[in-house]
């Protein structure tokens, strides 16, 4: 009898720091006010189909010449790797860039040519202008190119186009297709 006593009490201790462990992991996220946390972050991209989602997500929109690619840095998670390019902002179209920038974009490297890795992401090449979304990332300089898009053949079209999915710019939202979200502060779409 003292064995099955001595068993529950076990039992029963347990139970309860288990719940109590789960119970302190599951709010290390949550604000101190109690609501939820902060913001959502997917594993995987959020909605980047029209336009004014890509607005919606970037914080800084710009007309830019660029002048140079500063690197290319091999990355180790993803075929391809990151490369740098200095950029001057010819025309603000959403927040503050700074004058110059040097960004990172994700691209494939073949035969010393680099080449998109998505739609979204089109090759800066230097002496060229496009049209530039950018997320904060701290790794690369002054953000990280959310998308391109090719602005020398009509410089006027391409800032009408942009201009108007900013004023008409979606919130960011995770891709509907994606169902892999987690909860953290450390979202660059965090307004």
């Amino acid at each position: 009898m003292k064995h099955k006593r001595t068993t529950l009490t076990v039992l029963a201790a347990t139970a309860v720091l288990t719940t109590a462990g789960s119970a302190w992991y599951t709010t290390l996220d949550t604000p101190t006010g109690g609501g939820p946390p902060a913001v959502a972050h997917g594993m995987c991209l959020p909605a980047n189909d029209t336009d004014e989602y890509k607005a919606g997500y970037a914080q800084t929109i710009a007309l830019v010449t660029v002048d140079r690619t500063v690197e290319y840095r091999e990355e180790d998670e993803t075929p391809g790797g990151a490369l740098l390019s200095k950029v001057t902002v010819v025309e603000r179209l959403k927040g503050s860039p700074p004058t110059t920038m040097t960004i990172g974009q994700s691209v494939l490297r073949q035969a010393g040519e680099y080449a998109k890795t998505k739609p979204a992401y089109l090759p800066l090449e230097p002496g060229h202008r496009y049209v530039v979304g950018t997320v904060p990332d701290p790794a690369y300089d002054d953000g990280w190119v959310w998308f391109a898009t090719a602005a020398d053949n009509d410089l006027t079209a391409a800032t009408t186009r942009w201009i108007r999915a900013v004023t008409h710019q979606a919130a960011p939202h995770p891709d509907p297709a994606c169902n892999d979200v987690i909860n953290d502060s450390t979202s660059p779409a965090t307004p």
